[in-house]
């Protein structure tokens, strides 16, 4: 297995999710991106646990899905209220509010 070290919350994530199943993996190397974690899996035998968007941008990639399922994380954009907030900030908050049917102060 190829995982990313231990300094990514992917990594950590994961590791939580082994040993709740008790699972041992065999770290075969780690590494500190994502293009480095794609190009190790693209050119060995070893595979890795990525975010699924990371698989829809490499084709190359073959998604397996885990049995159980790994946890879903959540996400937030804090903002400072109040605070300037430019044109840009402000279509990125309404696209990530769009995409993913966001909950909060501001959000049913």
């Amino acid at each position: 297995m190829v995982p990313y070290n231990k300094n990514f919350a992917t990594r950590r994530h994961v590791d939580a999710y082994v040993t709740e199943h008790r699972v041992s993996p065999r770290i075969a190397v780690e590494a500190n991106s994502v293009s480095a974690l794609t190009e190790i899996v693209r050119r060995t035998a070893l595979a890795t646990v990525l975010p699924d968007a990371v698989t829809r941008d490499h084709s190359y990639l073959t998604p397996v899905p885990l049995s159980p399922a790994l946890p879903s994380r959540g996400v937030a954009l804090l903002r400072r209220t109040g605070g300037y907030r430019s044109a840009a900030a402000e279509a990125f908050a309404e696209l990530a509010v769009e995409s993913e049917g966001a909950v909060g102060p501001d959000r049913p």
